[in-house]
């Protein structure tokens, strides 16, 4: 059973997908992240693109984000952030080439704040395109003990 946060937005593609292949999940506020099996100790947290993912730790609206981070592994949980940005990147340091189109922040300062949320909280940061979102989701949380 996955726990998927009332605050979750446009994440059709993903309940579609679970519906397809019959992933049990419910609707509940989670404290950390978008998507967490009961009492588990990760939780994935989708963000649809790297200009989320700056915004929420590059920004001056970026405090909440921050804290939500250092709550969580003050609570025990680890946060993996799945971002659906696809294209050419794939893994962290392919982050350094990115440009923003809506925004000031470069790839070096985006891969700065995501390497400090990494030592200081454990984030995890992965890469998919939106198509496999929810297999990468149920991945993850299998991968850590949880069961579908």
């Amino acid at each position: 059973m996955i726990i998927v946060d009332t605050r979750e937005r446009k994440w059709d593609h993903v309940r579609a997908w679970f519906e397809r292949f019959e992933v049990k999940y419910t609707i509940q506020k989670l404290d950390y992240g978008d998507y967490m099996v009961p009492r588990g100790p990760v939780s994935v947290d989708r963000k649809q693109n790297l200009d989320e993912l700056a915004a929420n730790l590059c920004t001056h609206d970026s405090r909440r984000f921050w804290n939500e981070l250092r709550n969580a592994k003050k609570h025990g949980i680890r946060i993996v952030i799945l971002c659906e940005h696809g294209g050419s990147i794939r893994q962290v340091q392919d982050v350094l080439g990115w440009r923003s189109h809506y925004s000031k922040i470069t790839g070096q300062q985006l891969y700065q704040a995501m390497f400090q949320a990494a030592a200081a909280y454990g984030i995890e940061f992965r890469f998919c395109d939106k198509r496999s979102t929810a297999r990468r989701i149920v991945e993850i949380l299998e991968e850590e003990g949880g069961k579908k």
